[in-house]
């Protein structure tokens, strides 16, 4: 007898070892997230030098002023303001916690589901017994690698849409940063027009007063002066509300931090890109073409599922024991029939979905392909606009400007010609700042439509060139 038991107690030993090791085969190992920042980091290292930091403690944000702080205490560079757009724009903190958000539910679903136990108090005739059931669903177990699986490929989306919004924030600051330090050095030219042709306008009243000057041309320099306090005026404007573009975009919203931009644009590199360059690593590099091969893998994926799962969409185990008698045991499986239901149309509804995705991504290569011929167009004719303000017209203008000194030395022409060269010699220079900045404004919209970033249209305003023709000829 005693044989007996031992020998029942080592096969229910055996059981439960052996039901131990089907769950944990199934359940596997806890996924581990790795080091998604640092993924992140190496999908824009090429526009981001500076490595991505959380912020988590008040240490590290201490750190991180005191390194803006010192980076604001020179001439702001382009690597620069990324950098403080990296360690201080709070958006790019909020996608680095949407990181930490998806890792933890990549993590919990990964966990084994979680048993049921239910207790059951039974009374009858002065007699009662109690039955402790327990049971787990065993399709949600069956199914869990799959499942795991499936919010992988979630995370790995999660990182590639991080990366995508962080290198939009970039692209904001390129645009930012170029249209400030433009429209700081325009306003300085815009200065020297308005102080050349207040010049004039004096000379021309003081000339009125003496008899030498026609009322007539007396008016129309001071019609020229009024014209070019106005475009003084907007000058000034664009300066102010393009610098607090940067602010915004850098994170900085204390009077204490004032940046100091450069006095002009750095001149424009001796040759292009070459337009192999651009293409040499494909379509394949572009983040929104991983995004949507990302997702149409996923809809495939999940459409497994749906059809491993089609006929059965709950399946339950449960084991009973009755707490009185303790040899009595109860099995109970729940099984759901597929009288009504038989999964066809979630079927056809995945079907659906990833044609849908296809069509999607099948896009967005059109659409890549087409962007950056179109970015690469658009910085080649920049490139040869500045180049031809830079070769042709700033030379000429030069010439001319020492040809008429000359002229002026020997009493040939009047001071007001003289005057009227010099805003035109200036509108030259003018006209190849704002030349300067749709290049460079244009090479940072090829280096993210190389990346697959979407990048909107960069807000400029071109400073008015001032027509000097009605002051020539005096």
């Amino acid at each position: 007898m005693a044989c007996s038991k031992a020998t029942g107690s080592k096969r229910q030993t055996l059981k439960l070892t052996a039901l131990l090791a089907i769950v944990s085969t199934l359940a596997g190992c806890a996924v581990n997230p790795g080091q998604p920042l640092s993924e992140v980091q190496a999908e824009i290292a090429a526009i981001n030098p500076t490595p991505l930091q959380q912020i988590d403690t008040e240490q590290q944000q201490q750190q991180a002023d005191q390194r803006i702080q010192q980076l604001l205490k020179t001439p702001l560079t382009l690597d620069n303001a990324v950098a403080i757009a990296v360690l201080n724009n709070r958006a790019v903190q909020g996608e680095l916690l949407t990181l930490g958000i998806s890792a933890a539910q990549l993590q919990q679903a990964s966990q084994l589901p979680n048993p049921s136990i239910s207790l059951t108090r039974k009374v009858s005739d002065g007699h009662y017994t109690t039955e402790l059931e327990f049971g787990f669903n065993l399709l949600s177990l069956l199914t869990l690698p799959k499942v795991r699986q499936l919010e992988i490929n979630q995370f790995e989306q999660v990182k590639l849409q991080v990366a995508q919004r962080i290198a939009g924030i970039i692209a904001d600051t390129h645009h930012a940063y170029w249209n400030a330090v433009a429209a700081q050095e325009l306003l300085h030219y815009t200065e020297q027009v308005y102080a050349t042709t207040a010049a004039g306008a004096e000379l021309a009243k003081r000339m009125l007063q003496a008899g030498n000057f026609s009322k007539l041309e007396f008016l129309r320099e001071q019609s020229l002066l009024t014209e070019v306090t106005l475009n003084l005026v907007k000058a000034r404007q664009s300066a102010y509300s393009s610098q607090q573009a940067l602010q915004r975009q850098l994170g900085l919203w204390q009077d204490s931090e004032q940046l100091i931009l450069p006095d002009r644009l750095p001149e424009i590199p001796t040759q292009l890109t070459d337009w192999s360059y651009v293409v040499q690593g494909g379509l394949e590099q572009r983040l929104d073409v991983k995004l949507a091969k990302l997702k149409l893998e996923h809809i495939a994926q999940g459409a497994g599922l749906t059809r491993a799962t089609r006929f059965i969409n709950a399946f339950e185990v449960e084991v009973g024991a009755n707490m009185q008698d303790r040899s009595e045991r109860s099995y109970k499986a729940v099984l759901e029939l597929p009288l009504f239901d038989w999964g066809s149309y979630r079927l056809k509804k995945a079907e659906y979905q990833y044609q849908q995705a296809f069509n999607h991504a099948f896009a967005i290569g059109v659409s890549a392909r087409s962007e950056l011929r179109q970015s690469y167009f658009n910085y080649q004719s920049r490139y040869e606009l500045a180049q031809h303000y830079k070769n042709a017209m700033l030379p000429i203008q030069q010439q001319i400007a020492e040809e008429n000194q000359l002229r002026y030395n020997g009493m040939f022409i009047s001071v007001f010609e003289l005057i009227a060269d010099a805003r035109n010699q200036i509108n030259a220079v003018t006209g190849y700042v704002n030349a300067n900045r749709d290049f460079w404004l244009a090479r940072s919209q090829l280096d993210f439509a190389m990346m697959g970033v979407p990048v909107t249209a960069a807000n400029t305003s071109e400073t008015p060139l001032i027509n000097t023709n009605t002051a020539a000829g005096h």
